[in-house]
């Protein structure tokens, strides 16, 4: 009966057109199928609105109105018409959002500002120098430090994969955007030892550094999403004397397993098959990169990591990431 039809797939396959925007075609009164299964309900089309098919597909992926669309098929000689008024309303509207686009660029690179003072900023890169990371071909932003200005402070992070320093800076007269960035290192090795102001404007843009009169540009990379580390979660935890940790942790083996026992820490060598340690060296730079007089540390049994942090001072710290021993 229905030889020289073809099924509402058929024409889907031939037109580009899906299933259901045919059907919703055949509501709209764009496009009615020529016959109609009184029982299923199934639609069938004739061969030549396979032709219909494709040019309501074009039309409508160039962004036709449905009227226009009815009255393109209805009127044929008038389509030209319709065609070149939508035409206009097109290049209308990409003026438009090329204007858009330009004031949203303008926006994104309006720089974040905000005031330091210099001891503090050059305190936060020797807290966070030696945990940066050299060449990642995933991660090229870990060969700098991640600057972050969020609007209430300015975070320092360096980061390379083994272990996430974060530096917090205390910031006035903040404005403009919250912004990342990744700076070289050249640029703070170059600020650490310049003779600067007691305190001073820091700008950071996706395009350009200037910190306490320093200008650079920052590194094109992407950074990892340190602040899902942040707060650390302390399953464990305990303070010490730094000049007390820092000869117990002198005198150990290169990998630790660190206890916190009611407010102890005691370091042993790990001695159990698969048992986590910590990096000895990697746990003398946190310690020491602190500067203070006592360190916080905290186990996270959830996530293995052991954080270090200056005591009184949470935002400030560092975590190691474990080392798993097969013995």
């Amino acid at each position: 009966m229905h030889d020289d039809l073809l099924s509402i797939g058929a024409v889907a396959r031939a037109s580009g057109l899906p299933v259901s925007a045919l059907r919703y075609y055949d509501a709209a009164a764009v496009l009615r199928p020529a016959h109609v299964d009184p029982v299923t309900g199934y639609r069938w089309y004739t061969s030549a609105q396979v032709r219909t098919a494709r040019l309501v597909a074009a039309l409508r992926q160039a962004g036709l109105p449905v009227p226009d669309l009815v009255t393109v098929l209805a009127e044929p000689e008038g389509a030209q018409a319709v065609l070149d008024r939508h035409r206009r309303r097109l290049e209308e509207d990409l003026v438009a959002a090329r204007a858009h686009l330009d004031a949203a660029g303008e926006i994104l690179r309006q720089p974040g500002r905000c005031t330091v003072t210099a001891s503090d900023l050059v305190g936060a890169v020797a807290a966070v120098r030696h945990a940066v990371g050299g060449d990642d071909a995933e991660w090229p932003g870990l060969a700098g430090v991640l600057l972050h200005l969020d609007g209430t402070a300015l975070r320092l992070v360096g980061c390379d994969r083994f272990r996430v320093a974060v530096a917090t800076v205390p910031v006035r007269q903040a404005s403009g955007p919250q912004i990342r960035v990744v700076a070289p290192l050249a640029l703070l090795d170059e600020i650490a030892s310049a003779d600067l102001p007691d305190v001073g404007p820091v700008a950071l843009a996706p395009d350009r550094l200037d910190v306490l009169g320093r200008v650079g540009e920052p590194l094109a990379a992407a950074y990892p999403d340190y602040e899902a580390l942040l707060p650390p979660r302390a399953s464990r935890a305990a303070t010490v004397a730094s000049g007390e940790l820092v000869d117990t942790v002198a005198r150990a083996d290169d990998v630790v397993a660190v206890r916190l026992d009611g407010g102890r820490v005691e370091l042993a060598p790990p001695r159990a098959r698969d048992t986590l340690g910590y990096s000895r060296s990697f746990l003398l730079d946190a310690v020491r990169a602190a500067r203070a007089e006592h360190v916080a540390l905290a186990l996270d049994d959830e996530r293995s990591a052991l954080s270090v942090s200056p005591a009184g001072r949470p935002h400030d710290v560092e975590f190691l990431m474990p080392v798993l021993l097969r013995r």
